[in-house]
C-alpha cells in the first residue's frame, strides 16, 4: 500500500508517514503542522547503487540535515546490515525523517539508494505535504564493475577501521539484482529538479588509518540478501 486517503483530505498520505502515526482523523493536524513554515525548503533525495558515492557526495554539503539508514544500522546496531533488525531500522528511519522534515532545516537529505519509483513517490508526496521542494540527485549507475568494486572497497575500509565488528558481504549476484531493480528517474515523477552527476565522487578515506585495509577473516559470514531502501 502506497498510501491511504481520508474522506476529508484529498491528499494521499505516504506510507512512510502513516507508519509512525496513529491511523485516524488525528493524523490531519500533524499534516497541517508539517505544512507550516515560510519559504520553500528542500527535501534532497539521493539515488544510486552501492558504491555510486552517495555518502561521499552528501558530505560535500555539511549544511544538509541527513537521514540515513546506513547510519542507523551502524550507529545503533553496529553493523552494515542487520537482517534481524531491518524492520526496526525502517521504523526508526521513517520516524526520524518525519521529525527532521518538520524541523527548521533548510535542506533535509535522504541518504539511501531509492532505486524504485514507488520509494521515490513516497518521498515526493512527503515533501509536498510538508511544503518542501523535492530535488533528486542521481549518482552514476555505471560502469557496474566499478561500482561493485567501490562498494567492496568501502567494506574493506570499514573492516580496517572496526576490526572487531563483523561485516556482511555484498555478493556480486545481489549487486546485479539491485542494478536490475533500478528504475531510471523520469522528470514526470514529480521532482521539482533532477540533477545528474556524470562522474563518481572520490571514495571516502578511512577515518582511522587513511588507507584501505585488509578485511579481517570472520568465521561466519552471511550473504547479503538485501541492501534495499
Amino acid at each position: 500500500m502506497h498510501g491511504r486517503r481520508f474522506p476529508s483530505d484529498p491528499c494521499p498520505i505516504p506510507s512512510i508517514v502513516a507508519r509512525v502515526v496513529l491511523k485516524g482523523p488525528g493524523f490531519l493536524p500533524i499534516l497541517k503542522e508539517l505544512s507550516k513554515g515560510e519559504g520553500m525548503k528542500r527535501l534532497v533525495v539521493l539515488i544510486g547503487l552501492p558504491g555510486s558515492g552517495k555518502t561521499e557526495f552528501r558530505r560535500r554539503h555539511p549544511e544538509w540535515a541527513v537521514v540515513s539508514k546506513d547510519a542507523i544500522r551502524w550507529e545503533t546496531f553496529h553493523a552494515n546490515y542487520a537482517p534481524e533488525y531491518e524492520d526496526v531500522i525502517d521504523r526508526i528511519f521513517a520516524s526520524t525523517l518525519v521529525e527532521v522534515i518538520a524541523s527548521d532545516a533548510e535542506s533535509v537529505c535522504v541518504d539511501d539508494m531509492n532505486l524504485e519509483r514507488r520509494t521515490r513517490r513516497e518521498l515526493i508526496e512527503l515533501a509536498a505535504l510538508s511544503g518542501r521542494e523535492a530535488i533528486a540527485y542521481v549518482l552514476p549507475c555505471e560502469p557496474i564493475e566499478a561500482l561493485f568494486s567501490r562498494a567492496n572497497d568501502r567494506l574493506e575500509r570499514l573492516s580496517a577501521s572496526h576490526p572487531d565488528l563483523p561485516l556482511v558481504d555484498l555478493p556480486k549476484a545481489r549487486f546485479d539484482e539491485l542494478a536490475r531493480s533500478y528504475e531510471a528517474v523520469d522528470a514526470r515523477e514529480g521532482f521539482a529538479r533532477v540533477e545528474r552527476l556524470d562522474e563518481l565522487p572520490d571514495a571516502e578515506v578511512s577515518a582511522v588509518s587513511g588507507r584501505t585495509g585488509r578485511r579481517k577473516p570472520i568465521d561466519r559470514r552471511q550473504p547479503l540478501p538485501l541492501f534495499v531502501p
